[in-house]
């Protein structure tokens, strides 16, 4: 399981290693000062999105930052997707912001909402102002060059920024321009910039050999050089942190004698500890008392009243000093606490941390593994045994009970009429599957089967009330009584030998000129028949073809994947023993035929499209990671991906409804880990 945290520290910002200067690029077009001298990057307006959308991350989240109140949270994933948390109490999905992939990340405060600011991996600084929805108000984009290194704060004063002219600068988010700078000092070298929502501290670093002092810097009425932060024993790094009263200063350092070290001042420069840090990537200070550090698997803390300095290690026999600190390969991850919480990421969620205690704030269903149409077009989904049903809104209400038995997982579900479902389960320690038909409503449950060694296939037909197992060691039909809480067995095929399989799918008698189930025989080749009769399910005469079987809809047409003449795979349609022809597709795709068996969804790697079975294709949309598609009604799509599900209009594809997660809120347990694909909330906007 991939597992990644990173600390935050309140309005303190990071900034990674110093770039190298790019390499020329086309100039920027912006306005320039009366000395020719770059004022500022061009403000664009509102961008074309003016709606919410609310989705969880497409991936691992591997940047974040934070307001200095704590109160709002930006991440960016492994993807590169960003999200608005507008709050950290479970009170506000996390909310999707449009925003170029950025190397280092602030956010603060605006009177209009928030204001970003980042840099890229080739030292361009945006900043932007979002409303309280993630929607972009404006964009400010500064000349390249000179290249910035990073940005250290944001809030409605400004955003304070380093450049790699060594030069640190305050910016307006509203009209892009410079308010202020500060140069250092020849045969200086910023290494690094902290601040809080008072205070900044800079990592200078000059001289040979080389030192490194922090020094504050003065941020109003203009930005200006304070004092030199003295007297300290250890050096700092690039890694560095400031608490939000600005009485410590710590930074992570990588020295050749003890490897990786927290290192603690208070503002004068003593040394309050200097404590090992193995596998540290981050640092933050939450108060003026602990440190908080990420670490592979969560956040370790420093409690500053438990710890003294360590004396510094000796001196090599020569009397030669020890080589100074070397940078920290840390990943980009930056953090934010506030109130005495770190705040960081595991996976796709965030982390909310204290000395005493961790929650997790993510969506308790996410990427469900079953789904089911349920009654009045809702639809039922879930992930282990948890259940939501869905309206046609997609907004989650109270499930059904599903009498899962204690200690197992639900393997597949089918709604058969009013409040009876039929549901497959296997327990968690060993695997071992049964089938329980359960009425919902009285709360009571019929074992159908029980002990099987595998998931069985189920297939349903409501116009005859049959029901099929199949693909397991013992295919059969059965007959549902509707409010008996009923199931009898109609019809069994033998068990299948050596790597022989049997599908057996009930249709509907008056679509499928009067057969009952479709029965499909998959050794080397197929064997297909057409039973009239579904107690005798091999009295019918066979086909066989060569291919690999693909669906079989409602009207009993067999659709089946083979290799033409030129070896370019085709789709062939078969029903009652005949070849009907070929379906166009986009190359290997699955299907879902539609209740009437007149359309069938084809869904391939990037896209969706409803095809007829007259070979007319109706519609496509762009999308990805589609796992599952469930017809709700006659006309009514249920597309369901990875990360997501669409309710979607069958005769024009055109989306009803779009949502992207359920039950999000505040754990003490890590939520399931979000699937690697871009949510389908932000494939459709």
């Amino acid at each position: 399981m991939k597992r990644l945290l990173v600390v935050a520290v309140a309005a303190c910002g990071t900034p990674p290693k110093q770039p190298e200067v790019p390499a020329p690029r086309p100039p920027v077009t912006s306005p320039l000062a009366a000395n020719g001298a770059i004022s500022g990057g061009n403000v664009v307006g509102r961008g074309a999105r003016k709606t919410r959308i609310e989705a969880p991350h497409g991936g691992a989240i591997n940047l974040l930052a934070a307001s200095a109140d704590g109160k709002a949270v930006v991440s960016v994933d492994e993807l590169g997707g960003t999200r608005l948390w507008a709050a950290l109490d479970g009170s506000a999905e996390p909310r999707v912001i449009d925003l170029p992939r950025p190397m280092d990340l602030v956010v603060g405060s605006h009177p209009k909402g928030y204001v970003l600011a980042m840099t890229d991996s080739v030292g361009a600084l945006i900043m932007q102002v979002v409303d309280a929805d993630g929607v972009t108000l404006q964009r400010a984009t500064l000349p390249l060059e000179p290249a910035y290194g990073g940005v250290a704060s944001a809030n409605e004063k400004g955003v304070l920024a380093w450049r790699v002219d060594q030069r640190i600068v305050l910016l307006s988010p509203d009209k892009g321009t410079i308010v202020s700078e500060l140069p250092t000092e020849g045969g200086q070298r910023l290494l690094a910039l902290a601040a809080n929502a008072d205070k900044a501290i800079a990592v200078i670093e000059s001289g040979s050999p080389a030192t490194r002092r922090a020094r504050w810097v003065t941020l109003s009425p203009q930005l200006a050089w304070g004092a030199f932060v003295e007297g300290a024993a250890e050096e700092l790094g690039s890694n560095v942190a400031l608490s939000p009263s600005g009485k410590r200063i710590a930074s992570l350092v990588s020295t050749p004698a003890r490897g990786i070290m927290v290192v603690v001042l208070d503002n004068a420069g003593k040394l309050l500890a200097n404590e090992p840090a193995p596998g540290a990537a981050a640092i933050a200070l939450p108060t003026d008392d602990h440190v908080a550090l990420a670490i592979q698997n969560g956040v370790s803390w420093i409690d500053l009243a438990k710890v003294k300095p360590r004396p510094p290690p000796s001196k090599p026999a020569s009397g030669a000093n020890l080589p100074p600190p070397q940078e920290i390969n840390v990943s980009p991850l930056v953090g934010i606490a506030a109130g005495g919480r770190a705040v960081g990421a595991v996976n796709g969620e965030l982390v909310i941390a204290t000395p005493g205690k961790s929650e997790f704030l993510g969506y308790e269903l996410e990427s469900p593994a079953v789904a089911s149409a349920g009654p009045n077009g809702q639809l039922l989904i879930g992930l282990g045994d948890t259940f939501a049903l869905l309206d046609n809104q997609l907004v989650a209400s109270a499930p059904p009970d599903l009498q899962i038995p204690n200690g197992s997982s639900v393997a597949d579900v089918r709604w058969l009429t009013g409040n009876e479902w039929l549901v497959q389960s296997s327990r968690l320690n060993d695997g071992i599957t049964g089938i329980t038909l359960v009425d919902a409503g009285a709360k009571k449950s019929r074992i159908v089967r029980q002990g099987m060694a595998m998931v069985h296939m189920m297939a349903y037909d409501p116009s005859t009330n049959l029901v099929a197992f199949s693909l397991g060691d013992s295919p059969e039909v059965l007959r549902h009584a509707p409010g008996k809480l009923e199931m009898k067995s109609v019809s069994t095929l033998p068990k299948p030998k050596g790597f022989e399989r049997a599908e057996l799918v009930p249709v509907n008698p008056q679509l499928a000129g009067g057969t009952h189930v479709v029965v499909v025989h998959m050794r080397d080749r197929l064997t297909l028949r057409w039973s009239k009769d579904p107690q005798r399910l091999e009295s019918a005469t066979p086909i066989t073809v060569d291919g690999s079987l693909a669906s079989v809809d409602a009207a009993g047409n067999v659709y089946v994947w083979q290799s033409d003449p030129n070896g370019v795979l085709v789709l062939a349609m078969y029903r009652d023993g005949k070849q009907l022809g070929y379906m166009p597709t986009d190359g290997p795709t699955a299907l879902w035929p539609d209740p009437k068996g007149t359309r069938v969804l084809q869904v391939s790697q990037r896209s969706v499209a409803m095809v007829g079975v007259d070979t007319v294709r109706k519609w496509a949309q762009p999308l990805q990671g589609v796992t599952e598609a469930i017809w709700l009604d006659d006309n009514t799509l249920a597309i369901i991906s990875a990360a997501g599900i669409a309710r979607v209009d069958a005769s024009t594809g055109n989306v009803q409804a779009a949502r992207c997660g359920w039950r999000f809120g505040l754990s003490s347990k890590q939520h399931p880990i979000s699937p690697r694909v871009e949510p389908v909330c932000t494939q459709l906007r």
